[in-house]
């Protein structure tokens, strides 16, 4: 009941009590014994209206005597009565008045009931959460997504003829508009212990495996981890730096000889504390940062490559070791340690384009393949610097051609890059530098390549989902196809990249 409903029925209930007596003294003076004279009454004959004195036009009607009452009895009857009456209306204000305490008995106890605070919710038992989670299916937290990347390569001069490179065969000859890579991702928090990856390629015109693998967490921070599958090697930082967001067209030779492709088949362990989850989230987030692959990984790989099986019942070890530094100022600049060691079963072949009439000798237990570097990112906060370096040693094809031996191998790469936040969207100049010697392992009877390499290009991120790149490169490296070196050769790369 609101204040203003209650308001009015005190004032209606005020009124009766006004009324009441009013009305009894009516009925009392009704009821009360006359003691007046006879009256006379005239009528005027023109205006038909009654007087009591004579006048002109005035007729008289007659005298008029009021009715007398019938003796003493009758008066005490009326005396009675009134009392019977005044006894009633006193019962009748008895019973106003117990119904008006009654209402305000009843609205002070709304008013107090509307001045009391809200009951505070008991909080929902952990039990109950958990089983509203997991009232969505699995399938339903899955998210698909990917990228892919549209190529074409103009040969400005030198060398073109035996230009190849095994990380990007749109720069061949003969070959024009090219689909470098077209992957597709799929992945989701299964529940709050397990993660599932999923990503296939489909340029090349065969469908192919990238990733594969679970990350198992151990705690509800997720900042300790086991990943057993088809995933990265933690090794490098370029290498773990996703194509979809590096900025030159291809990983440097230094890094990629060592792990083609950047993934095998493995278990790996991670450990990343929770407030450097958010710093790598932060990092992948326009800046250029590889992702979370831990603070500390290490694991045992097959060691023989991408979709590869094992051919010496022979594990490779690979450990890394990142920090991603925060200053006062914001800036960010990560620098880590990483390595690996294993025996590597090279693939053997003739090739008489090279001059190898016969099929190298080579040791099937395999050779030793190790290797250790070093990597500093100073994050394009707009200035950015990113550099690597490592050192090691590898199966390699001996100088004769005949036998297959075990090689050094030295090499890294150093990047500049500035970030300009322009109206048109994010734009990032970048300029490169490779160098390598050491053997292509992954290629037939592993050849020894020399690379020195040098891209300078401009990435415009035009929406989040459109990127367009367009880099100049001048090379000087081995075609480990035919083993012909190419001292110099120039060229243009164009690519246009939408997200998905």
């Amino acid at each position: 009941m609101s204040n203003f409903g209650w308001k009015g029925r005190k004032s209606l209930f005020g009124l009766g009590r006004k009324i009441l007596p009013c009305f009894a003294a009516i009925l009392l003076l009704t009821n009360a014994p006359y003691v007046q004279s006879a009256l006379t009454l005239f009528v005027d004959t023109k205006t038909n209206q009654v007087y009591t004195t004579p006048g002109k036009n005035r007729v008289k009607l007659g005298d008029f005597e009021p009715v007398r009452r019938a003796g003493n009895a009758a008066v005490q009857a009326d005396e009675k009565n009134a009392q019977a009456i005044e006894a009633r209306i006193d019962h009748k204000m008895q019973e106003l008045k117990a119904l008006e305490t009654r209402l305000e008995e009843q609205q002070q106890a709304i008013q107090a009931a509307a001045e009391q605070p809200e009951p505070v919710l008991a909080p929902e038992p952990e039990a109950e959460k958990t089983a509203a989670k997991e009232e969505t299916k699995w399938y339903d937290r899955i998210k698909i997504g990917g990228y892919t990347q549209f190529r074409q390569s103009a040969g400005l001069g030198g060398d073109l003829e035996n230009l190849s490179s095994p990380g990007d065969k749109s720069i061949e000859e003969d070959t024009n508009y090219f689909i470098r890579r077209a992957r597709l991702v799929f992945q989701g928090d299964i529940t709050d212990h397990l993660k599932l990856y999923m990503q296939t390629e489909f340029a090349g015109g065969d469908v192919s495996v990238r990733d594969m693998y679970g990350d198992l967490y151990f705690d509800k921070k997720k900042e300790f981890r086991v990943r057993p599958g088809m995933s990265k090697i933690p090794n490098s930082f370029e290498l773990l730096q996703s194509s979809r967001d590096r900025l030159a067209f291809e990983r440097a030779d230094p890094l990629s000889t060592g792990v083609r492709n950047e993934r095998d088949t493995g278990v790996f362990f991670y450990w990343t504390p929770e407030h450097i989850q958010k710093r790598f989230s932060y990092l992948k987030k326009g800046l250029k940062g590889s992702g979370d692959y831990g603070v500390i990984g290490i694991g045992a790989y097959t060691g023989q490559g991408i979709n590869e099986r094992d051919k010496n019942d022979n594990l490779h070890f690979a450990a890394r070791l990142t920090y991603p530094f925060q200053f006062s100022n914001g800036q960010i600049f990560e620098a880590g340690v990483y390595g690996y060691t294993g025996r590597f079963v090279p693939t053997v072949a003739a090739n008489a384009d090279a001059g190898i009439l016969a099929a190298p000798s080579f040791n099937k237990k395999g050779y030793r393949d190790a290797r250790i570097g070093l990597h500093a990112i100073l994050y394009p906060q707009p200035f950015g610097l990113q550099a690597e370096w490592n050192w090691g040693k590898s199966p390699q094809l001996n100088d004769d051609r005949t036998r297959i031996v075990s090689g050094n191998i030295n090499g890294g790469y150093v990047q500049a890059m500035y970030k300009y936040d322009s109206s048109w969207g994010p734009l990032i100049p970048y300029f490169k530098w490779q160098k390598y010697d050491g053997a292509e392992k992954f290629a037939d009877n592993a050849p020894f390549a020399r690379v020195r390499e040098i891209e300078a290009g401009l990435e415009w991120q035009i929406r989040p989902e459109v990127e367009f790149v367009i880099a100049y490169s001048h090379m000087d490296r081995t075609n480990v196809k035919n083993l012909v070196h190419v001292k110099d050769a120039n060229l243009m790369r164009f690519q246009l990249q939408w997200n998905y």
